[in-house]
């Protein structure tokens, strides 16, 4: 069995084994989610434990950097660092975000300014790996060219970072939605990187894969444990950074373009709301609009998911 094979393998295998324990034991401790009195009606989750994202990124940083070390030694190791620390830093943030929600028994944990420091000191930590790496600080937009920003990278890499990491975690509202979303932009950043040659992103991108299979076993509807922002967090972030090192940031917009409807339809409803006091769309982020029209979690996975994998076809065949 390939590398790229293995670090699937044992991402899903750890998650799949030791999920049933991280959920017996976020039960017994009490700590479950908390549901949000503004959205939809979903009391009936109520008591269903959430911060399974913490597994599954374990889980898939472990795989990921084994597989870099098997396939490359210490230079494996290093370039695997950059997107694995990404992963990791934007975990522990959305980490701290949902024990603080737990803690508080409120929907909202961290407060905007402190998690805001937070993902800019994580972003100035990636931009110093890089520089030590000597990743050059350009920026390819399709159809004009490669433009070098030198300094103003970093704006660029906070942006990035923190945009996605949002997008991802607003996503994150539905049981299998953001998981399975997420499989299917992973499996087409990890064509891309094949075909660039770019084999610590394939693996990088396989043990996410297999993480997230193994933890949408659980995450399916009727969820047994949500990811919490710490696994929604933490997706956003992976997808940005690996992008960048691809060279190809720009792709994620139309990969990842599920999570962009997703933001806009939150800015949407915000600004027509605050300006005019209208709602544009009957509840936002727009999956839930759909459930207010009577659709099942499953219809809505559904049709998200097949949405997401014709960008991926379409977007692989353009780029190829």
């Amino acid at each position: 069995m390939s590398d790229n094979l293995w670090a699937l393998a044992r991402a899903f295998i750890v998650t799949v084994i030791f999920m049933p324990m991280v959920i017996k034991f976020l039960k017994q401790s009490k700590e479950q989610a908390v549901i949000r009195q503004l959205g939809p009606d979903h009391q009936a989750k109520a008591g269903t434990p959430s911060m399974g994202g913490a597994l599954f990124v374990v889980a898939a940083a472990l795989s990921a950097l084994i597989g870099a070390g098997t396939a490359g030694g210490l230079s494996g190791l290093a370039a695997m660092s950059l997107p694995v620390i990404a992963l990791l830093a934007y975990a522990i943030i959305g980490g701290i975000d949902d024990t603080l929600k737990l803690v508080r028994h409120a929907d909202e944990g961290f407060a905007f300014k402190p998690k805001l420091a937070a993902q800019t000191v994580s972003a100035l930590v990636m931009m110093l790996i890089m520089w030590a790496m000597h990743v050059p600080f350009t920026v390819y937009v399709p159809m004009i060219g490669t433009f070098n920003l030198g300094l103003f990278y970093f704006i660029f890499l906070w942006f990035w970072l923190v945009g996605w990491s949002n997008a991802t975690n607003l996503t994150d509202g539905l049981d299998g939605l953001l998981a399975g979303t997420s499989v299917v932009v992973y499996a087409a950043y990890a064509f891309i990187a094949n075909h660039m040659h770019h084999q610590t992103i394939v693996i990088f991108n396989f043990a996410m894969i297999g993480a997230l299979l193994g933890f949408l076993i659980f995450n399916k509807p009727k969820a047994k444990i949500f990811m919490g922002d710490t696994g929604s967090l933490a997706l956003g972030a992976g997808l940005a950074i690996e992008s960048i090192i691809l060279g190809v940031p720009f792709s994620l917009v139309w990969f990842g373009l599920i999570f962009v409807i997703e933001t806009l339809s939150v800015i949407i409803q915000t600004v027509g709301y605050h300006y005019w006091h209208k709602r544009i769309f009957p509840m936002a982020p727009i999956h839930h609009s759909f459930e207010k029209f009577g659709w099942s979690e499953w219809q809505i996975d559904t049709l998200f998911w097949i949405i997401s994998a014709i960008l991926a076809v379409s977007g692989i065949f353009y780029m190829n």
